[in-house]
């Protein structure tokens, strides 16, 4: 995984492994889960998807710690270096996040007065991206816990997939976050955090001059242009409100999947 398109080569692989996880959990929730008797049929659904997330977790850590190994050869700094893994995800907190995603979203959605299919469709929803978000993890904690453990690291730029929020777009603009860098001022922070149904990846730097990724010094320029006059939460507010009225429209990622 060598050259320009690693970075956008690597979230791809990643997103399509969270796209099979995808499948995967809808089929358990769709054959396993009666919507006349949730919480009979429950131990069964969350029994059957405790093994995909564990299993689609570790996949994407060993998929970020040899991309991590190619990045850096590719920048020429040589394989001398072992890639951290994730933590441990604890059984309780994976399994208290299929609970509220699964029947506890399900029973919301009646008592709001959904139908029963509805309902289905709206934990179902819940469930996937909870399912994606730790299996994902996986690999993005191997990603970030090496570059902040590795010497020859400077840092890190986030790549969004073809559809961002505007919250991923805004962090995306930063382009190379260097770890030594002062980020005091900058409402862009929180670089090395994600959400459900997120795409973004991080991917590593290793010179003080690392070129942008994509189109992240397009988003630089019109976080530029937005938010000029204005700091903290008013700029990140600006920015909002252009991606959601116009820039999300016109922004298109390099190599969709």
């Amino acid at each position: 995984m060598a050259g320009p398109e690693a970075p956008q080569r690597y979230r791809r692989v990643q997103a399509l492994a969270a796209a099979r996880l995808a499948q995967q959990v809808l089929r358990v929730w769709r054959e396993l889960m009666n919507p006349a008797k949730v919480d009979a049929s429950w131990p069964a659904v969350r029994a059957a998807l405790l093994p995909l997330v564990r299993e689609a977790r570790g996949q994407s850590a060993a998929l970020a710690r040899s991309s991590y190994l190619d990045a850096r050869r590719d920048a020429g700094v040589g394989d001398d270096f072992t890639p951290e893994g994730p933590l441990p995800l604890l059984v309780q907190r994976l399994e208290r996040a299929l609970d509220v995603t699964g029947p506890v979203e399900f029973k919301k959605a009646i008592a709001a007065g959904k139908t029963p299919q509805q309902a289905m469709d709206a934990a179902a929803v819940r469930l996937v991206g909870s399912t994606q978000y730790l299996a994902l993890e996986g690999g993005r904690q191997a990603m970030q816990r090496s570059i902040e453990a590795d010497e020859r690291a400077t840092g890190w730029a986030r790549v969004t997939d073809a559809d961002p929020c505007a919250w991923c777009a805004m962090l995306a603009s930063r382009g190379p976050v260097y770890k030594s860098a002062k980020t005091a001022g900058d409402p862009r922070q929180g670089g090395d955090r994600y959400h459900d149904h997120c795409g973004c990846q991080a991917w590593p730097a290793f010179t003080n001059d690392e070129p942008f990724i994509g189109v992240a010094e397009q988003l630089y320029d019109d976080w530029l242009r937005t938010t000029r006059g204005r700091g903290g939460k008013h700029a990140v507010n600006a920015f909002r409100r252009w991606w959601e009225s116009e820039g999300r429209a016109a922004y298109t990622a390099p190599e969709r999947p």
